[in-house]
C-alpha cells in the first residue's frame, strides 16, 4: 500500500531533467620522459616552482582556462576545466607550450580522466536523517555540516546530498557516470519513501536550507569542491 502511494505521487524518473552541470574535470597525462622543472620554470611565463614546498610546477593556461601541474616524472595534471574535451585540450596545449620553448618532447601524452565534479538537482526535498539510518555507506553529521555523504559502489562516486535536493557528485570518470549516479540515488530515495515532492514543499525556508544552498552554489566554500576534485590524482 505504501509503495503504491509512493509511485502515485512520484514523477516519471525517466523524464526528469536533473540539470547536471560539470564544475571541474581533472585529467592526467604522462610523457615517456622526465621533465626538467627548473628549466621550464625559467622559460614559461608565470610558471611557479618551489620544490621545498611542493614537487610540482604550476602554471595557468588561458585557452582553455585551466591550471596545469607538471612533475619531474613526466606526469601532467590538468584541473579547472568543465568538460572532458577541454581537459584533454589543456594537456595537449601544455605539451605544445613546452615544445615552443625549444624543449624536445618525444611522442604525445597518454591522457586519462581522473575525476569529475558535477552538480545536479533532484527537484525534491530529501529526509537526510532517515536516509542516514536506512541507507548503507552514508555519513551524516548535521552538527558539523548540513550535507549527507553517500559512497556509491556503481558507478564508483561520492555523492553529497542536501535536504533541498541539491547533489554534488565527485569521483566520476565521465558525464555518463554522473547521470547514472544521480538517477540511481533518486530511484533509491523514491523506493524508500525519503523524498517530498514539489507540491508538498513548505513555502518558508529554514536557516539550514539557506546555508545548504550557499555551500552547494560555491559562493561560500569553493575550496570544498576543489578538495573533492583533486583527491584522486595523487
Amino acid at each position: 500500500m505504501l509503495t503504491n502511494q509512493i509511485f502515485s505521487t512520484a514523477p516519471d524518473l525517466a523524464k526528469v531533467d536533473y540539470g547536471v552541470r560539470v564544475e571541474n574535470v581533472v585529467a592526467s597525462g604522462r610523457l615517456e620522459q622526465p621533465l626538467d622543472l627548473e628549466q621550464i620554470s625559467g622559460t614559461i611565463p608565470g610558471a611557479r616552482y618551489n620544490p621545498q614546498r611542493f614537487p610540482g610546477l604550476f602554471f595557468n593556461m588561458k585557452k582553455p582556462k585551466s591550471l596545469l601541474v607538471l612533475f619531474k616524472s613526466g606526469k601532467i595534471i590538468s584541473m579547472g576545466t568543465r568538460s572532458v574535451r577541454q581537459a584533454k585540450t589543456a594537456i595537449i596545449n601544455a605539451v605544445k607550450e613546452l615544445r615552443s620553448t625549444g624543449m624536445v618532447i618525444l611522442g604525445n601524452p597518454k591522457i586519462v580522466i581522473q575525476n569529475m565534479v558535477a552538480c545536479a538537482d533532484l527537484k525534491t526535498r530529501i529526509d537526510l536523517e532517515d536516509m542516514a539510518s536506512s541507507v548503507r555507506r552514508t555519513i551524516y553529521e548535521p552538527e558539523n555540516f548540513p550535507g549527507l555523504i553517500y559512497i556509491m559502489d556503481e558507478p564508483k562516486v561520492t555523492l553529497l546530498l542536501f535536504t533541498n535536493g541539491k547533489v554534488v557528485c565527485a569521483g566520476a570518470k565521465s558525464e555518463d557516470d554522473v547521470h547514472q549516479a544521480v538517477a540511481r540515488i533518486h530511484k533509491t530515495l523514491e523506493l524508500k519513501g525519503l523524498t517530498e515532492h514539489a507540491a508538498n514543499k513548505p513555502t518558508i525556508r529554514s536557516d539550514v536550507t539557506a546555508k545548504e544552498e550557499m555551500v552547494f552554489s560555491g559562493r561560500q566554500a569553493p575550496e570544498e569542491l576543489t578538495c573533492l576534485a583533486t583527491t584522486s590524482t595523487t
